[in-house]
């Protein structure tokens, strides 16, 4: 076969991929368009009034896990303190620190060690000693030996938990006064379907932030950081809404999600062998409900509800998005049964193959797509007009989609100032060139790195 067909058959194969998946995207975008928007309206007629009383609530398990947050843990420990809802307990596990942050803890605290029979129903290791604040009394603190990472310490966290909700948060996230009154009342509507439940968060960089209360959201105008909040804009805004929406969510992501407490223990706690405790979570959810034949939601809702701190440097993106690619990997692997399976419905049929034929396999395809045209074009099999007419196409398609969920942001969060908007358009035109590049070779080691067998050795880690 002669070379200009094998290119055209190449750029026919490359570009109907491009092609639905960009189709994929502005479906998404503009749903998240109308859905952000009816739940706005839905958010200005809650009555928290009612919500907010104690015999109408649902009382909360926060846990909070920590390894080495001596930086950290103390904001965001006083924004769970000063949460806007009747009744919750704070759970916080000081897992393995070898850092001052047990020593923050207690000057924030005052802790006081008790013992306490529990019985160990999880995977949890060894848990050291128990703590009770005496400042306040809803709070427990557990300290662990650590090594099975995150999960093992929220496992720890579920052998003391009382409440039939759980709320799991990252310890670098800095929460909303009403993170958990705007979630829980959704969930109130319908607790017995309901099993898991997320919402939206983003990126503190910049921030004014003192004893755990955000003084002034001044989003930084760092590339590298406004790029980062940009994609979790599309995640949220786009797909995530679709998503849930459709009962196929993937990821209650671990700076904030919450969960029935007896679905999780049903569920045998959080998965330890596995690099990543709250993609796998999810989809055990999921696998284990539909099983049993048991209906259920695991819905996203678009409140911002936190915020944490995202990587300033590129070496630290790349490490970042690395662990993520390798944990997509691993998890989707282990979930491949799902993949077109009739009985998981939409997450058979929409969710995980999306995550297999983009997350897993779209890296390389979009790698293998510009070498091969660039090598065309370097050889003269392909015209400069042709090759910067597909880049062109590349660069508004993706601008287009990005201008959607910016304009259901702006319209619905109303937290961005105008000149921030702005700089987030121009972004939109320039990202294939400044940071596509950052992610693709990011996800392209972490490929890499799975099939040598490398696996997450510590969850904690942000980069």
């Amino acid at each position: 076969m002669k070379p200009e067909y094998i290119l055209q058959l190449t750029f026919i194969i490359f570009f109907s991929y491009f092609l639905i998946l960009n189709i994929v995207y502005l479906f998404s975008a503009g749903f998240g368009l109308f859905q952000s928007r009816k739940r706005f309206f839905q958010l200005k007629e809650e009555d928290y009034s009612i919500i907010f009383s104690k015999h109408f609530s649902l009382p909360v398990s926060v846990i909070l896990p920590a390894r080495n947050e001596e930086k950290w843990i103390a904001n965001s420990l006083k924004s769970v303190l000063t949460l806007d809802y009747p009744e919750f307990e704070v759970i916080v596990v000081n897992d393995g620190s070898t850092d001052r942050t047990l020593k923050r803890l207690n000057d924030i605290l005052l802790l006081d060690q008790f013992d306490k029979a529990y019985t160990d129903r999880f995977d949890s290791g060894e848990i050291l000693e128990v703590y009770k604040s005496t400042k306040y009394p809803y709070v427990t603190v557990i300290n662990t030996a650590g090594g099975l990472k995150k999960a093992g310490a929220v496992n720890a966290a579920l052998n003391f938990a009382r409440y039939k909700y759980i709320c799991v948060i990252d310890s670098d996230t800095i929460m909303e006064p009403d993170a958990l009154l705007k979630v829980m009342s959704q969930i109130e509507k319908n607790p017995d379907k309901i099993i898991g439940a997320g919402s939206y968060f983003g990126l503190a960089n910049g921030f004014r932030i003192k004893d755990g209360k955000i003084l002034e959201k001044s989003f930084s105008f760092n590339p590298l950081i406004a790029y980062q909040n940009l994609e979790y804009m599309r995640s949220f805004m786009g797909s995530r809404l679709l998503w849930s929406s459709m009962n196929a969510m993937p990821c209650i992501s671990g700076g904030f999600g919450v969960w029935r407490r007896d679905v999780v223990t049903q569920l045998g706690g959080y998965e330890t062998e596995l690099s990543s405790e709250d993609i796998e979570l999810t989809l055990h959810a999921h696998d284990y409900m539909i099983k049993n034949r048991k209906e259920y939601e695991i819905p996203v809702f678009p409140y911002y509800v936190g915020w944490t701190e995202g990587p300033i440097t590129i070496p630290s993106l790349i490490l970042q998005r690395n662990r993520w690619q390798r944990v997509t990997n691993e998890t989707i692997w282990r979930y491949r049964h799902m993949l077109f399976n009739p009985r998981y419905k939409w997450l058979g049929f929409f969710t995980i193959p999306y995550f297999l034929f983009y997350e897993v396999f779209g890296v390389l395809i979009e790698a293998a797509s510009i070498a091969v045209f660039t090598w065309a074009w370097a050889i003269k099999l392909l015209d400069v007009k042709t090759y910067l007419a597909y880049l062109l196409f590349m660069v508004l398609v993706q601008a287009f989609i990005s201008l959607i969920v910016i304009f259901t942001f702006v319209r619905d969060q109303k937290i961005l100032r105008f000149r921030y908007t702005c700089y987030f358009i121009l972004l939109s035109f320039l990202e294939l060139f400044l940071y596509k590049w950052i992610t693709m070779i990011a996800k392209l080691s972490g490929t890499f790195d799975y099939c040598r067998g490398i696996r997450v050795d510590n969850q904690y880690k942000r980069t």
